[in-house]
């Protein structure tokens, strides 16, 4: 392995890391991760409205993953589901904020489309997003054909900072997405 999984270790202790997985991502993953998440913040006291946004966050971008990362495994026959590839990083930054960022392999061509979306909800205000959200929930027309535009605004409505996001081109037809969220 090269490096020592130690001097891992202390890279996350450093960068306020509570929980760091990558690999395949399944319903049940996300449901098992999720429900690890609200136990360990209830053990520590973080207070009810942190942890109910905490794991909402958690749970719709691990879901994300198993929407849209192109890097899958399909059921090897145990009746697991399909499994998408991804990583999935929840911590608290240096002021005590907890942030929960994913990341996963995307279609290059869905990025520009994407990038847009996360940049018009990045400029909108508290109520502007709130607004957007009702519009969103009564006009199917501004979710995209997977409902990926209804995740996002809550998310950046659960967010205490403008969603931070990156899209990083891995060849001609894909690009690795991230984001992270700041929750208040």
């Amino acid at each position: 392995m090269g490096m020592s999984l130690f001097k891992y270790y202390e890279e996350m202790q450093r960068e306020g890391v509570i929980l760091y997985f990558s690999g395949p991502v399944s319903q049940s993953i996300v449901e098992g991760i999720a429900e690890l998440m609200r136990s360990k913040m209830r053990a520590e006291d973080a207070g009810v409205a942190a942890v109910q946004r905490v794991f909402a966050v958690l749970v719709e971008q691990m879901q994300n993953i198993v929407r849209y990362s192109i890097d899958r495994h399909a059921d090897n026959g145990e009746q697991i589901g399909e499994m998408a590839y991804g990583q999935v990083v929840v911590g608290r930054d240096a002021d005590g904020r907890f942030f929960v960022a994913c990341g996963n392999k995307v279609e290059t061509a869905d990025c520009s489309e994407l990038a847009e979306h996360i940049e018009s909800l990045r400029s909108m205000s508290k109520d502007e997003l709130k607004a957007y959200y009702k519009e969103c929930r009564r006009n199917p027309d501004c979710i995209t054909d997977k409902g990926a535009g209804l995740g996002f605004v809550e998310m950046a409505r659960k967010a205490s900072r403008p969603l931070d996001f990156d899209i990083v081109p891995v060849d001609g037809s894909t690009s690795f997405f991230s984001l992270k969220v700041v929750t208040q």
